[in-house]
C-alpha cells in the first residue's frame, strides 16, 4: 500500500463525488453541531449552576453529554458514505460489498437520516471510544496537578507547568489520534460487514498497519491545517482589535458555526478513507466487491 498514492486516490474519489457526499453528510453533521450548540447554551450559560458530575476535560464542550449527542450523527454520515461507495459507484471506482442498510430519507430533498441497529451500534462504539479517551485525558490532567503540586511550592510558577502542559498535549494529541484512526477503521469494518471483527480487520492489513496509521494522520492534518487556518484568517480579518467581547450565544455560535464544515470534511474523508482501504484489503473473495488497482 503506497501512502502518497492512497491518500490521491481518497481525495480524488471525494472531488469526483463531492456533491453527493456532500448531500449525504451535511446534515448529520448539523445536527451535531446543533445538538452540542444547545447543550453549550443549556449548560454553560451559567457555568456556576452547572452540575459537577457532568463536567470533564477533554471534551467540546467540557461535559461528557457531548460524545453521546455527537457519536450517532457521527455514526451516520459512515454509513451514508460507505453506502455511496458500495451502491452508486464511479467507473474504475474502489467499490465496497453491498450490505450496508439502505439508507432511508426525509420527504425534504437532500436530507437523509437513519437511525436502524447497526448504525445505533456503531454509535455506541465511538461513544464508547470517545468517553474513555477523554476520562483518561481528565484524569492524567489530575495526576499533573497533583505531581507538580507535590514537587513545587505554592504559587505555581507558569515556566513550573508549561514544559508540562505541552508535552501532555502533544501526547494526547498523537495517542488519541492513534486511538481514533483504528476506531474508525473497525467502525466501518463493522458497517460493511454487519459484524464487529476488530481481530480479522487488523489481520486483513497484515503489513500495512504504519502505513494505514500514516495515510489517516494525513488526512486528519490536512483538514487540521485547512480548519485553523481559516479561523486565524476570520478572526485577523473580521475581527478589530479594539472590539468588545462577543456574548456567550455569540461566541458558541462562531464556534459550532465554523467547526460544522470542517466536520463534514472530516468524517467524509475519514469515511472515504476507511472505504478504500476495506475495498482494497478486506474480505477480496466477496463477489460483490470490484477489483482495486494496487494501493
Amino acid at each position: 500500500m503506497r501512502i502518497g498514492k492512497t491518500v490521491a486516490r481518497v481525495f480524488d474519489y471525494c472531488r469526483a463525488n463531492a456533491w453527493p457526499l456532500f448531500v449525504a453528510a451535511w446534515f448529520p453533521c448539523f445536527l451535531t453541531a446543533l445538538g452540542l450548540a444547545v447543550l453549550a447554551l443549556v449548560l454553560f450559560a451559567d457555568p456556576e449552576q452547572v452540575p459537577s458530575w457532568l463536567l470533564s476535560r477533554g471534551f467540546d464542550s467540557r461535559t461528557w453529554l457531548s460524545a453521546i449527542i455527537a457519536a450517532p450523527f457521527s455514526a451516520m454520515v459512515f454509513a451514508f458514505v460507505l453506502d455511496r461507495m458500495a451502491n452508486a459507484p464511479e467507473n474504475g471506482r474502489v467499490v465496497v460489498r453491498r450490505g450496508i442498510e439502505s439508507v432511508k430519507r426525509f420527504a425534504i430533498p437532500g436530507m437523509r437520516f437513519e437511525l436502524g441497529p447497526r448504525i445505533l451500534w456503531a454509535a455506541l462504539l465511538l461513544a464508547a471510544v470517545q468517553l474513555l479517551c477523554s476520562f483518561a485525558v481528565a484524569g492524567e490532567h489530575r495526576l499533573l496537578v497533583a505531581s507538580l503540586l507535590a514537587t513545587h511550592d505554592l504559587p505555581l510558577n507558569p515556566e513550573d507547568v508549561a514544559p508540562w502542559v505541552s508535552a501532555m498535549g502533544v501526547f494526547n494529541l498523537f495517542a488519541g489520534g492513534f486511538v481514533l484512526v483504528w476506531t474508525y477503521l473497525f467502525v466501518g469494518d463493522f458497517l460493511w460487514t454487519g459484524s464487529f471483527d476488530p481481530i480479522g480487520c487488523w489481520r486483513a492489513l497484515d503489513g500495512n498497519h504504519l502505513r494505514f496509521v500514516a495515510i489517516v494522520f494525513i488526512v486528519f492534518a490536512i483538514v487540521a491545517m485547512l480548519k485553523y487556518g481559516l479561523a486565524l484568517a476570520v478572526g485577523l480579518t473580521l475581527v478589530p482589535a479594539d472590539a468588545a467581547s462577543p456574548s456567550f450565544l455569540n461566541l458558541m455560535l462562531m464556534h459550532f458555526g465554523l467547526a460544522w464544515p470542517f466536520d463534514v470534511l472530516h468524517l467524509v474523508l475519514s469515511a472515504a478513507t476507511v472505504g478504500t482501504i476495506l475495498g482494497a484489503f478486506r474480505s477480496p473473495a466477496i463477489a460483490s466487491i470490484r477489483p482495486a488497482a494496487a494501493l
